[in-house]
């Protein structure tokens, strides 16, 4: 198999989970939702090797399988939503220092861990499903806490998370000013307003050089 070997250590944890840890389909979509490094071309055409490689036959149809399951996930994921993943996942990587300077527990820490569970839900029904739940989502609660995180990150010099952060900022903001003061909208509603923060949010920052690349292949 012709896959250069730095090329499969990024991705040979989450990789093995996939293929060997997840026993039913929702399972498997949500560790490639939390792994959005293999909802790329690169892990497509490594499927394609391993199938071509595979001298059992139900081995197989067990990478087939597994392939197009990735490949379905994948179509039905637009860009954007590949970059709000990057993003959240940016955020859990910072979030235990964050803490640390900020030296006492995180105000916002209730929201921060209701916009990861959105963000993290394995179907667009479920994410839904969550905004109704939690109706302070669709308050200025959001932007308040991740204003107060850019304000860290600025004081650590971290420009690209700042970046980050005021993007998804500005996604909550688009979704709260289509919702307005009506915190109990219909799922069609809140369906409607999601698709509209998409596209009316400036997501060139994850097109911009080699960091977040893999996450948009």
């Amino acid at each position: 198999m012709n896959i250069a070997p730095f090329d499969l250590k990024s991705i040979e944890t989450a990789l093995q989970k996939y293929l060997f840890e997840t026993p039913d389909p929702d399972e498997s979509v949500r560790v490639l939702l939390e792994n959005p490094q293999l909802l790329t071309d690169f892990v497509d055409n490594l499927f394609g090797a391993l199938i071509e490689e595979a001298e059992n036959e139900n081995l197989v149809k067990f990478y087939q399988a597994r392939r197009l399951l990735l490949q379905t996930v994948k179509d039905s994921i637009s860009k954007k939503n590949l970059a709000l993943l990057l993003m959240i996942k940016q955020i859990e990587s910072k979030k235990e220092k964050l803490a640390k300077t900020m030296g006492k527990p995180f105000e916002f820490q209730n929201i921060l861990d209701k916009v990861q569970a959105w963000l993290e839900a394995p179907t667009r029904e479920k994410g839904i499903s969550i905004l109704q739940q939690n109706p302070e989502l669709l308050t200025d609660q959001p932007e308040r806490m991740f204003s107060h995180l850019i304000d860290e990150a600025q004081q650590h010099g971290n420009d690209f998370f700042v970046r980050i952060l005021r993007t998804l900022s500005e996604f909550f903001r688009v979704i709260r000013l289509e919702i307005g003061t009506n915190k109990t909208a219909s799922k069609d509603e809140l369906k409607q307003a999601v698709e509209y923060a998409l596209e009316h949010t400036d997501f060139s920052v994850f097109i911009e050089g080699k960091q977040p690349a893999i996450f948009i292949a």
